[in-house]
Protein backbone atom coordinates (compact mmCIF):
# COMPACT_ATOMS: atom_id res chain seq x y z
CA UNK A 1 0.00 0.00 0.00
CA UNK A 2 2.88 2.56 0.71
CA UNK A 3 4.39 1.90 -2.74
CA UNK A 4 0.94 2.78 -4.56
CA UNK A 5 1.07 5.93 -2.43
CA UNK A 6 4.15 6.98 -3.05
CA UNK A 7 3.25 6.26 -6.93
CA UNK A 8 0.74 7.97 -7.06
CA UNK A 9 2.47 10.97 -5.42
CA UNK A 10 5.01 11.29 -7.59
CA UNK A 11 2.83 10.62 -10.79
CA UNK A 12 0.86 13.94 -9.07
CA UNK A 13 3.82 16.06 -8.92
CA UNK A 14 5.33 14.72 -11.98
CA UNK A 15 2.13 16.06 -13.65
CA UNK A 16 1.51 19.35 -11.57
CA UNK A 17 5.73 20.17 -12.99
CA UNK A 18 4.72 19.02 -16.28
CA UNK A 19 1.55 21.39 -16.58
CA UNK A 20 3.47 24.46 -15.04
CA UNK A 21 6.02 23.75 -17.36
CA UNK A 22 3.80 23.69 -20.64
CA UNK A 23 3.00 27.18 -20.04
CA UNK A 24 5.15 29.31 -22.36
CA UNK A 25 3.83 32.75 -22.06
CA UNK A 26 1.02 34.41 -20.07
CA UNK A 27 -1.50 36.50 -21.86
CA UNK A 28 -3.34 39.19 -20.33
CA UNK A 29 -5.68 42.41 -21.13
CA UNK A 30 -6.45 40.37 -24.07
CA UNK A 31 -9.36 42.14 -26.95
CA UNK A 32 -9.67 41.54 -30.47
CA UNK A 33 -12.48 43.29 -32.50
CA UNK A 34 -13.02 45.20 -35.33
CA UNK A 35 -14.14 48.20 -35.75
CA UNK A 36 -17.66 49.26 -36.88
CA UNK A 37 -17.66 51.97 -39.55
CA UNK A 38 -14.00 51.31 -40.59
CA UNK A 39 -12.00 48.58 -42.28
CA UNK A 40 -9.90 48.04 -39.52
CA UNK A 41 -9.22 45.38 -36.76
CA UNK A 42 -7.41 45.93 -33.39
CA UNK A 43 -5.94 43.27 -31.90
CA UNK A 44 -4.32 44.08 -28.38
CA UNK A 45 -3.01 42.85 -25.11
CA UNK A 46 0.26 42.16 -22.43
CA UNK A 47 2.00 39.20 -22.49
CA UNK A 48 4.49 37.94 -19.57
CA UNK A 49 6.84 35.09 -19.76
CA UNK A 50 6.04 33.12 -15.90
CA UNK A 51 9.12 31.49 -14.57
CA UNK A 52 11.57 34.10 -15.42
CA UNK A 53 12.78 37.51 -13.57
CA UNK A 54 10.10 39.17 -16.12
CA UNK A 55 8.16 41.57 -13.81
CA UNK A 56 7.01 43.98 -16.46
CA UNK A 57 4.25 42.57 -19.20
CA UNK A 58 4.96 43.63 -22.99
CA UNK A 59 2.10 45.35 -24.37
CA UNK A 60 1.54 43.89 -28.12
CA UNK A 61 -0.95 45.41 -30.59
CA UNK A 62 -1.66 45.13 -34.78
CA UNK A 63 -4.15 47.27 -36.30
CA UNK A 64 -5.17 45.55 -39.77
CA UNK A 65 -7.72 45.38 -42.73
CA UNK A 66 -10.46 43.66 -41.72
CA UNK A 67 -11.63 40.64 -44.01
CA UNK A 68 -14.36 41.83 -46.58
CA UNK A 69 -16.53 40.15 -44.65
CA UNK A 70 -15.99 41.89 -41.46
CA UNK A 71 -13.95 39.36 -39.73
CA UNK A 72 -11.32 39.02 -37.55
CA UNK A 73 -8.25 38.95 -39.99
CA UNK A 74 -5.20 36.73 -39.74
CA UNK A 75 -1.71 38.39 -38.65
CA UNK A 76 1.43 37.52 -39.58
CA UNK A 77 4.05 39.27 -37.64
CA UNK A 78 2.51 41.61 -34.78
CA UNK A 79 4.94 43.38 -32.88
CA UNK A 80 5.47 43.71 -29.23
CA UNK A 81 6.50 47.22 -27.92
CA UNK A 82 10.27 46.90 -26.68
CA UNK A 83 10.79 43.63 -27.06
CA UNK A 84 11.72 40.84 -30.09
CA UNK A 85 8.80 38.94 -29.10
CA UNK A 86 6.12 38.59 -32.28
CA UNK A 87 2.60 37.12 -32.35
CA UNK A 88 0.27 35.84 -34.90
CA UNK A 89 -3.14 35.07 -35.68
CA UNK A 90 -4.41 32.14 -38.12
CA UNK A 91 -8.03 31.63 -38.64
CA UNK A 92 -9.12 27.46 -38.93
CA UNK A 93 -11.90 25.34 -38.60
CA UNK A 94 -11.93 25.20 -35.16
CA UNK A 95 -11.60 29.05 -34.37
CA UNK A 96 -8.16 31.46 -34.29
CA UNK A 97 -4.97 30.21 -33.77
CA UNK A 98 -2.81 32.64 -31.35
CA UNK A 99 0.55 32.11 -30.96
CA UNK A 100 3.38 34.54 -29.24
CA UNK A 101 7.33 33.45 -30.75
CA UNK A 102 10.44 35.23 -29.09
CA UNK A 103 13.92 34.44 -30.55
CA UNK A 104 15.93 31.92 -28.09
CA UNK A 105 19.13 31.95 -30.54
CA UNK A 106 19.60 33.22 -34.50
CA UNK A 107 18.10 30.10 -35.07
CA UNK A 108 15.09 29.37 -32.99
CA UNK A 109 12.37 30.42 -31.25
CA UNK A 110 10.43 30.01 -28.14
CA UNK A 111 6.83 29.24 -29.15
CA UNK A 112 3.40 29.52 -27.30
CA UNK A 113 -0.31 28.82 -28.81
CA UNK A 114 -3.72 29.11 -27.33
CA UNK A 115 -6.49 27.96 -29.44
CA UNK A 116 -9.71 30.83 -29.20
CA UNK A 117 -12.50 28.60 -30.00
CA UNK A 118 -15.13 29.82 -32.11
CA UNK A 119 -17.74 30.14 -29.55
CA UNK A 120 -15.87 33.05 -28.48
CA UNK A 121 -16.06 35.43 -31.94
CA UNK A 122 -19.34 36.79 -31.98
CA UNK A 123 -19.92 38.92 -35.46
CA UNK A 124 -22.51 41.80 -34.44
CA UNK A 125 -24.81 43.60 -37.00
CA UNK A 126 -23.97 47.19 -36.24
CA UNK A 127 -25.90 49.65 -38.41
CA UNK A 128 -24.69 49.44 -41.84
CA UNK A 129 -21.81 47.41 -40.59
CA UNK A 130 -20.99 43.77 -39.83
CA UNK A 131 -18.08 43.01 -37.18
CA UNK A 132 -16.83 40.24 -35.42
CA UNK A 133 -15.11 40.65 -32.17
CA UNK A 134 -13.39 38.35 -29.49
CA UNK A 135 -15.63 37.85 -26.32
CA UNK A 136 -13.99 35.18 -24.53
CA UNK A 137 -11.71 35.42 -21.24
CA UNK A 138 -8.96 38.35 -21.04
CA UNK A 139 -6.36 36.39 -19.18
CA UNK A 140 -4.87 33.08 -20.40
CA UNK A 141 -1.54 31.11 -20.72
CA UNK A 142 0.16 29.88 -24.03
CA UNK A 143 1.54 26.52 -24.47
CA UNK A 144 3.68 24.60 -26.65
CA UNK A 145 1.26 23.73 -29.33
Amino acid sequence: MKLSAATLFAATASAAVLDRQSTVFSVSSFSAGCIPHSTQCLYAFTVIQPGTMETTGVNCTALVPANTDGTLPDVKEGTCQLSSRTFSVVRGHDGLKFTVSQPVTPSSNQTGSHLIPGDELVISNQPNAVVERYTGPTSFNLTYF
